[in-house]
């Protein structure tokens, strides 16, 4: 029961820090500052308004920018950044965020370079998943359900790469989403450990329960609102689920392998004070988001390694059961 208390006060200090978080990143008051928007102004007027002063622009625009469409008015905006940048810290005010988010210095067209380099190393650690292909038994349970976690997972970071790189409504709302859909996968990989795949009903109805999730979710923020106090909310609560339920399924199966496990979810979300952490980036590039993408692919390799022995553990059970 002690270790439950903790476990639930975790899960409270995390979702305080949570909307702790989203009422300080949505008080932006770098790009609704007078010194920025009276540089945007500026800079709109001098290099956006008229046919000459475009062509200009699209012709001196290195083809990194071009590519991942920098337009005009965001070229406005990256360069009054920095002047509002340099405007407060002369002032001594400090560093403020522009619309909801710190100030990076942009490599060949790319917003955010450490989040967009962590989010790849991320992706190709879910490679591993061969490993498990080639060492366990496709008959073993839990085999198939482990891939399509492996390619929702490679689906998610495929997205998060995108949207650091280039932050649009379009790629931040793909980021969400296949956020949302991860943290849902890893909840039925955990009923389907629990409850067994020899009995396709029980995982079926698990699964059709966290579709609907999924869908009222992604409806409600396409369509109705997109509420970022909402959706750090349910990501949380449904992390948190995941996390106690994992943790329960270690104490009743303490194989040598199960450490495993607990380190990693216990490890997810000590690691998860990374992600509310709040200061500037450091160097305009690591930022606290683009650390906790670093601190996250070791821990990945870690669980992949728990997958494996799990299913060497099963396919073993599976032999003994046939002499």
């Amino acid at each position: 029961m002690a270790v439950a208390r903790s476990i639930v006060y975790s899960l409270l200090t995390t979702a305080c820090g949570v909307l702790w978080l989203v009422k300080l990143t949505n008080a932006s008051y770098g790009d609704r500052s007078y010194v920025f928007q009276r540089c945007t102004y500026a800079c709109m007027q001098h290099n956006c308004t008229d046919t000459q002063a475009l062509e200009h622009f699209s012709a001196s625009q290195p083809w990194h920018q071009r590519t991942l469409r920098w337009t005009c008015e965001d070229e406005c905006n990256y360069i009054c950044m920095w002047t509002t940048v340099d405007a407060f810290q002369k002032d001594g005010i400090g560093t403020p965020h522009f619309h909801g988010k710190w100030p990076f210095i942009r490599l060949f067209g790319i917003q955010e370079p450490a989040s967009v380099l962590f989010s790849i190393l991320n992706g190709l650690f879910h490679l591993r998943i061969l490993t498990y292909r080639r060492l366990v038994s496709p008959s073993v349970p839990m085999y198939y359900v482990w891939q399509c976690v492996a390619v929702i997972s490679m689906h998610t970071w495929f997205w998060s790469t995108i949207f650091h790189t280039r932050d649009t409504p379009v790629t931040e709302m793909m980021d969400y989403f296949s956020a949302f859909s991860l943290v849902l996968s890893n909840l039925f990989c955990l009923c389907c450990r629990v409850l067994g795949t020899d009995r396709p009903l029980r995982p079926a109805i698990c699964g059709a329960v966290l579709l609907g999730m999924f869908l009222q979710h992604t409806y409600y923020l396409s369509m109705v609102k997109f509420d970022y106090g909402y959706n750090m909310i349910v990501n949380v609560t449904v992390g948190g689920v995941n996390m106690v339920g994992w943790l329960i399924w270690c104490c009743y199966h303490r194989h040598r392998y199960v450490w495993q496990c607990a380190t990693v979810v216990l490890g997810l979300n000590v690691l998860l004070a990374l992600e509310l952490g709040e200061f500037p980036p450091l160097f305009w590039v690591f930022d606290a988001h683009s650390l906790w993408h670093a601190s996250t692919f070791p821990l990945c390799y870690l669980w992949y390694s728990f997958i494996i022995d799990d299913g060497l553990y099963l396919m073993n059970l599976q032999k003994d059961k046939i002499f």
